[in-house]
């Protein structure tokens, strides 16, 4: 049993979460008759929080109305461990939980669609500690032994295995996001094929933009407002459309004619290439080592 306090006069509110139904008339106090709760963690936004018990279940609470919301549940098998996905990608809707168990499995759930994704052993004994990384693109998970397995989280596969602590169990892992300095997003500019006097650029700035220069004018003309830096930019030759790629794994296409936008999901990876074809009837977007093809409708 959980207690979530808030601040109250002269001491604190109490609101009781019991993450196991109690027989009928029993108060919810504490009960060593009832499984163990393991672990919980916390969605982005903190509107929901997720548990995991000895009873092999994982259940998302809102914290609002302290109501169950979701509850996956695997049998005859303990959840010792858990962790939400970060917000990331530009995806928020995309909620992930990675749950461990004493099997030395690893379980990927999807929140937003309410269904196991995926699911992996890349332990031979119990996991002791989950983990996405920053982009939410990894798991990495150690066990009672001291392995350290790193694991796509797409995918399942583990491609590094760090026997550095084996013999002791592994208590935490904690990641951090990877410092930037001397990366830079790249400078992109193109003429525009609708307006031969007008430059478009996007690159590192003080602001996320495209900066729209007049070259009859010799002055910069309008700015449009991006969410991100760009890692990519391709203006089609047939319709007044911009195509921006970002590293947050999104695609935008902006509407010059008409001022509007509209956002993409579809890559994994940062999309480091858009590309028009000569017709503007397709576009191509590249991330990593992955190719979309979109159809783009006529206006």
């Amino acid at each position: 049993m959980l207690w979530f306090g808030q601040p109250g006069p002269g001491g604190w509110n109490r609101k009781c979460l019991c993450p196991f139904p109690l027989p009928s008339g029993q108060h919810s106090q504490p009960s060593y008759g009832f499984p163990q709760v393991n672990e919980v963690v916390f969605g982005p936004g903190e509107s929901h929080c997720a548990t995991c018990g000895e009873d092999g279940s994982v259940r998302v609470w809102a914290l609002a109305s302290m109501e169950l919301v979701i509850q996956f549940q695997v049998l005859n098998q303990s959840c010792l461990c858990l962790a939400w996905s970060p917000r990331c990608c530009g995806r928020p809707e995309q909620q992930r939980l990675a749950a461990g168990y004493g099997d030395g499995s690893l379980r990927i759930f999807s929140v937003s669609r309410t269904a196991m994704e995926l699911k992996m052993r890349p332990h031979p004994v119990a996991l002791t500690t989950v983990t996405f990384s920053t982009d939410g693109q990894t798991v990495l998970s150690g066990d009672k032994d001291g392995l350290v397995a790193v694991s796509h989280s797409r995918t399942g596969m583990t491609f590094r295995v760090l026997s550095d602590h084996q013999g002791a169990p592994i208590s935490t892992i904690c990641v951090t996001r990877k410092e930037t300095q001397g990366h830079l997003p790249p400078s992109l500019a193109a003429f525009c094929p609708w307006d031969g006097a007008l430059l478009m650029y996007v690159g590192p700035g003080v602001d996320k933009e495209v900066i729209i220069y007049d070259l009859s004018q010799k002055q910069v003309v309008e700015k449009i407002p991006l969410p991100f830096f760009a890692m990519s930019l391709s203006l089609s030759p047939g319709t007044r459309l911009l195509a921006l790629g970002f590293a947050e794994c999104m695609l935008r296409l902006v509407d010059y004619a008409t001022g509007t936008a509209q956002d993409f999901a579809g890559h994994n990876n940062a999309v480091h290439l858009c590309r028009f074809t000569p017709s503007a009837r397709l576009l191509f977007t590249a991330a990593c080592n992955e190719i979309l093809v979109w159809e783009v409708s006529g206006r």
